[in-house]
C-alpha cells in the first residue's frame, strides 16, 4: 500500500505537533502506523491527513500544533516568539562588532562616533519589539517582517 501522500500528526506531549511519516517501503496501514508511533496518551489528537495539509516552510517548525480533525496550523504568538529568537541570534555578531567599535572611539576621543554606535546599538537592542514581528497577522507577514528586521540589525 502506498502512503506516500499520507502523513499523520498528533499533539506532542510537549505542546509541539508531530508529524510522522511513513517509510517509503512501508506496507502496512496508516492506522497500525498510528498505533505503533503515536503515543497512547497523544492518540486522542492523531489524524492521518494528506501530505499538503502539512506546512511545507519549517521556519517557524516549533511553532506548529495540532488537534483532533485537524492536519498542522501554526500558532501565531509561539511563532512571533521564534522570530524574536532569531532576531537575538542575528544581532549578537552585530553586537559583538558595535563593541569593538565603541572601544575604538573611545580610544580616539570621537564623541560623534560614540554617539552614532550608542544609537545603532539602542536599534539592535529594539529589533525584537519591531512592529514588523509583534504585529504580523499572518505567518507569511511575520516571516517577511522578522527576514526585514534581520536584514535591518545586520546592515547597521
Amino acid at each position: 500500500m502506498a502512503n506516500t501522500d499520507k502523513r499523520i500528526v498528533y499533539q506532542g506531549e510537549n505542546g509541539r505537533a508531530v508529524v510522522v511519516i511513513p517509510a517509503p517501503n512501508y506496507s502496512g496501514t496508516m492506522d497500525d502506523l498510528l498505533e505503533k508511533r503515536v503515543p497512547e496518551n497523544c492518540r486522542d489528537s492523531a489524524n492521518v491527513v494528506e501530505v499538503d495539509t502539512v506546512p511545507s516552510d519549517r521556519t517557524f517548525r516549533n511553532s506548529w500544533v495540532t488537534k483532533s480533525g485537524e492536519s498542522v496550523s501554526v500558532d501565531l504568538d509561539k511563532a512571533k516568539d521564534i522570530a524574536k529568537d532569531k532576531v537575538r541570534q542575528a544581532r549578537t555578531p552585530k553586537f559583538q562588532e558595535l563593541d569593538i567599535l565603541y572601544q575604538r572611539a573611545i580610544e580616539e576621543n570621537n564623541s560623534d562616533k560614540q554617539a552614532q554606535i550608542i544609537a545603532q546599538k539602542k536599534t539592535a537592542r529594539d529589533a525584537t519589539a519591531d512592529s514588523k514581528i509583534t504585529s504580523a497577522d499572518s505567518v507569511a507577514n511575520l516571516k517577511t517582517g522578522m527576514e526585514a528586521v534581520i536584514k535591518t540589525v545586520g546592515d547597521l
